[in-house]
């Protein structure tokens, strides 16, 4: 299974590759769309309650009343944030509006901390409060380092302003405390990020393994009825041709007990690897059972599912697989009529697929007549 060691974490907490990365973050903010709102509402609010300490501490009316408009801005903008945030249809923006609006806040606390003259427990408090929610908040990891060290460091800098009429000792310890809580903050986010992101990769490759088949790498007969059931559906509804083809390998069972199993296996994974190069990426491919095949083709009629299927019958012809010549495959092919669900189709693509073994294997048989186009060996009935 893919693992963290074969996706490397920066030391942000981010995969290096940049596609995975991108992958990640998209998938990572949707899950986070519905709760960044409430959490920006509950910061502004914890935002704005500090007036309390402002109003202990700031002995001025109007340095007060300043203060307080400013506190009142933020929390509105805060409201702004939490009813826009859940409109947002570009999810990479998101991150930028983060940004944006923990820059607004910094810049409105380091306002009010020049209103203070004297250094107070409770600034230290709302310090600390801000780096916390800066973290907390969903945001890159790499946005909420810049954003909390320089927070810190400008509030370092009031420390030293106002160091007079104080014990150094309680400036150091704010300062202490601070890197305390940063580093701290830096640890757990860089472990949640990594953790997050070893998740992420371990949950796709189990999602891979329950859609595919595990010899041949295409998909298997579970994830085929899934996208079967939504293609006719969704061509009856838009009235677009949909083509089934299903074929096997003939003489397989020869094949098996002349050269053994693995061998089977070998020309199972190397006819895989022929049709794949041949059919177009909207095409469906999975493994039906055993040595028989399904390849569904959407928005395709049943002249144009012919000409890919025959094409993929040649090719088989003409490949050797393993060393082992004449190898062949019979197929059926049908076009979705307006009376069929799955299980029709499947039966009349099966029946056509056991006609063309009767007929003499290595042919492609239809219940369309393509007036026997140039011996192209196509059966109709």
């Amino acid at each position: 299974m893919e693992n963290i060691k074969k996706y490397n974490i920066s030391f942000n907490g981010e995969f290096t590759e940049k596609n995975l990365e991108k992958e990640f973050f998209l998938y990572d903010m949707n899950r986070y769309i519905k709760v960044i709102g409430p959490i920006v509402l509950i910061f502004g609010i914890i935002y704005m309650l500090f007036i309390i300490s402002d109003f202990l501490d700031i002995q001025k009316h109007n340095a007060f009343l300043e203060i307080f408009i400013i506190r009142l801005i933020f929390l509105i903008v805060s409201f702004i944030f939490c009813f826009s945030i859940k409109k947002a249809k570009n999810q990479i923006h998101i991150v930028y509006w983060i940004t944006g609006y923990e820059m607004f806040a910094i810049m409105g606390f380091l306002l009010i901390l020049l209103f203070y003259e004297t250094l107070t427990y409770l600034v230290f408090f709302s310090v600390m409060s801000m780096i916390l929610a800066i973290y907390i908040i969903p945001n890159k990891l790499f946005y909420s380092q810049i954003l909390s060290i320089c927070l810190s460091l400008c509030f370092f800098v009031f420390i030293i302003r106002n160091i007079e009429g104080m014990e150094i000792s309680i400036g150091l310890n704010m300062v202490a405390y601070t890197c305390i809580v940063l580093i701290y903050c830096n640890i757990g986010a860089y472990l949640t990020n990594s953790y997050k992101r070893k998740q992420y990769v371990d949950s796709k490759e189990l999602f891979r393994i329950s859609i595919t088949d595990p010899l041949t790498g295409i998909y298997n007969r579970g994830k085929f009825n899934k996208e079967l059931y939504e293609l006719i559906n969704n061509c009856k509804r838009s009235g677009t041709p949909l083509s089934l083809a299903m074929f096997d390998i003939d003489n397989f069972k020869r094949v098996n007990d002349t050269y053994g199993h693995l061998m089977g296996d070998c020309i199972l994974k190397g006819i895989t690897s022929t049709v794949q190069k041949g059919i177009r990426e909207i095409d469906i491919f999975a493994r039906w059972g055993g040595e028989e095949f399904v390849i569904l083709l959407p928005n395709t009629n049943i002249e144009q599912a012919y000409e890919i299927v025959e094409k993929t019958r040649v090719c088989i012809q003409q490949n050797v697989y393993s060393n082992i010549e004449n190898i062949t495959c019979s197929f059926g092919v049908v076009e979705l009529r307006d009376d069929d669900d799955e299980d029709s189709l499947i039966k009349r693509v099966d029946k056509l697929l056991y006609d063309a073994k009767a007929s003499g294997k290595n042919i492609v048989v239809s219940d369309v007549n393509f007036n026997n186009r140039n011996n192209n060996r196509v059966y109709f009935l």
